[in-house]
């Protein structure tokens, strides 16, 4: 115990403030303070505008998120296009890609913009040891983002040495119930010391047998997961095909998404956006075909039109000959595409009233001494 308080009685009187001085100088400033740190936390864009705008800006840096859907419906895209950005945005911090199903792709996470020769793969041979491996990484003090692909596929010891003939209830639950708990734990004391590195989880969908009223879709390992999340994601894809190119491979994927929680600012709780699955009207694979998005939305805001000159386009204040050429630099810089994306999500978010990105710490005053906090 930090403070020794008499309950209940009167011969010592402390107040809250002082408790918390009193915390912050036993633990450090971590342990708590007025208001709490974070206004909004930062984001982890996918590079998808309409995914994005409707996620707040992207995956809420420091926080878990859920992404989960039938087969072949983007999960796993989305989060490589996350470790893609993240990579670009925080080049000294290192991701992780834990490996459970054994499906990574490392020629096609290069395809989506990621730098696999950065990019830490995990291929853990039970459920136990990837509840280690994932709390262990959240110590790490370079970690940024670490993606878990997926708690389905989580397999316990104790199931792979009995016969396939036993049934195991439960016990992939009580693991991930044991991952949430390790993991929540980790990501706490990582913001104590000034670090965020932030968790995806990906899941699949499976069906409660006997259900006739009401939604009988549910996910593998039990609850734990939906209670720790700030972000749930759920996506349901549909392959396009295009008959000049392809009569049975895809050229790219549309894919509708409803975020089923959400404890940070969000714009939109559902959506649609399409992405390349292959070079395709002057798309890579993993871009998101937004342009039309990006440039009605710029409109809008007067930031979309002809030059004054009467030559040429005036876009997002600078000077372009044609459209074309503002298209070709949108899609062919990363950078400067996500720049106008980040810009655009952040004037919504605004004039919508959410909450500016910030520390939090600057408008926060001790409510006793009315001075401010820290």
């Amino acid at each position: 115990m930090v403070v020794k308080v008499t309950k209940g009685g009167k011969s010592e009187t402390l107040k809250a403030s002082e408790l918390l001085k009193t915390f912050q100088k036993d633990f450090g400033d971590g342990i708590g303070s007025f208001g709490g740190k974070l206004v909004n936390a930062e984001r982890i864009p996918t590079g998808i505008f309409e995914l994005d705008l409707g996620l707040g800006g992207g995956f809420p840096r420091g926080k878990v998120s859920i992404i989960f859907g039938p087969e072949s419906s983007g999960k796993t895209n989305a989060a490589l296009l996350a470790i893609a950005n993240h990579q670009r945005m925080y080049p000294k911090l290192t991701c992780a890609f834990v490996d459970i199903e054994h499906g990574f792709d490392p020629a096609w996470a290069a395809a989506l913009g990621v730098d696999v020769k950065k990019l830490i793969v995990i291929k853990p041979s039970y459920a136990e040891q990837a509840v280690d491996m994932v709390e262990s990484l959240l110590y790490a003090t370079d970690c940024g983002l670490v993606v878990v692909d997926s708690l389905a596929a989580l397999v316990t010891s104790s199931e792979i040495d009995s016969s396939a003939e036993k049934a195991v209830v439960g016990g992939a639950a009580l693991v991930i119930g044991k991952l949430t708990r390790k993991t929540t734990l980790a990501l706490s004391e990582a913001e104590k010391e000034g670090r965020y590195p932030t968790l995806i989880y990906i899941n699949q969908i499976s069906y409660k047998i006997g259900v006739m009223f009401g939604d009988p879709e549910t996910q593998p390992g039990g609850k734990k997961p939906l209670f720790q999340a700030s972000i749930i994601l759920r996506l349901y894809g549909k392959n396009k095909i295009d008959g000049k190119v392809s009569q049975t491979m895809p050229v790219s994927k549309e894919t509708t998404f409803i975020i089923r929680k959400y404890k940070t600012p969000i714009y939109a709780v559902s959506g649609k956006f399409e992405v390349a699955m292959c070079r395709y009207k002057g798309l890579k694979p993993g871009q998101s075909d937004d342009f039309g998005a990006v440039s009605d939305m710029l409109k809008s805001y007067g930031q979309f039109d002809k030059s004054k000159t009467g030559k040429g386009w005036s876009i997002a204040g600078v000077e372009y000959p044609t459209i074309a050429d503002f298209k070709e630099k949108f899609y062919g810089d990363p950078d400067f595409g996500n720049q106008i994306r980040q810009a655009l999500i952040d004037r919504v978010t605004k004039d919508n009233g959410l909450m500016e990105q910030g520390d939090g710490s600057e408008d926060l005053h001790d409510p006793v001494t009315g001075e401010p906090d820290g």
